[in-house]
């Protein structure tokens, strides 16, 4: 690697570490951490992230569906699981005809801190996307796809294997 190379690489370095400190200050204080927030975030709205959000679904999910949508072990997601339930935020309900299925549900505490912070934090980041259009003329979906195809080049570079 060139030292040009290098330094474009170590001032990206430095960059993503930024916007990871950054992005502490997006999301809402609200007692959980950002993976907590995300997979409350995926019970409460299933399916491709293209999707508008949607109202709140009413069909619960398995842990296996929730860890494959999310892209997460199951190891990792049971844990949280089990915090986001002794916070009040899920419950757990073992299916009525095969007790090996359990179904994870949002309660209402779950739902009423989406409602509460999910407006917050989407009104933040829609101000910032404004803002990078407008001064930069950086649109959102140029930035949405620059993110996206770093995202890919880091995984194909590292060979992370989803589940």
């Amino acid at each position: 690697m060139d030292s040009q190379s290098y330094s474009c690489a170590l001032e990206l370095l430095q960059e993503m570490d930024r916007l990871r400190k950054a992005w502490v200050q997006v999301i809402p204080k609200t007692g959980i951490n950002k993976s907590e927030f995300f997979t409350l975030l995926a019970l409460s709205h299933p399916g491709p992230a293209s999707l508008p959000l949607c109202p709140y679904h009413s069909t619960p999910l398995t842990l296996s569906a929730l860890a494959k949508q999310m892209k997460q072990s199951m190891p990792a997601l049971s844990q949280r699981m089990t915090k986001l339930e002794e916070l009040g935020y899920v419950k757990r309900i073992p299916d009525a005809q095969d007790r090996r299925t359990v179904w994870i549900h949002l309660t209402e505490a779950g739902k009423d801190l989406l409602d509460s912070t999910q407006r917050e934090m989407l009104g933040r980041l829609e101000g910032i996307l404004q803002r990078l259009d407008v001064q930069y003329g950086i649109t959102a979906q140029a930035l949405i796809q620059a993110f996206h195809n770093l995202a890919l080049a880091v995984e194909e570079e590292f060979r992370m294997d989803t589940p």
